[in-house]
């Protein structure tokens, strides 16, 4: 595993922590579906925009985030207007796989 993907989910893992595991996967379930009804049921875009994601992806490559990062820094993300105006950044483009 590439230290950009360990770092991606170790990200998840503080955000798992801070909501106690269960609260975190109902959050990501009903946010998810609120993200797909948002998107117009475009299922790649509601992913890339649930709040953990945006998270995770906006500092997989700062391997010092974790040390900095303070407690649910993942509800900053919530906003629409953190990723864009409307937009998502985080989207691979077309044509490519995100693995």
């Amino acid at each position: 595993m590439a230290p950009e993907e360990l770092n991606h989910e170790l990200i998840h893992t503080l955000q798992q922590w801070e909501m106690e595991f269960l609260l975190f996967y109902l959050w990501y379930g009903v946010e998810y579906v609120v993200r797909l009804v948002q998107y117009r049921f475009d299922a790649t875009k509601a992913y890339y925009n649930i709040s953990f994601e945006r998270e995770a992806y906006a500092n997989e490559r700062n391997l010092d985030y974790l040390r900095k990062r303070r407690v649910f820094s993942w509800w900053r993300y919530l906003r629409e207007d953190t990723v864009g105006k409307g937009g998502c950044d985080n989207v691979p483009a077309e044509g490519t796989k995100d693995e």
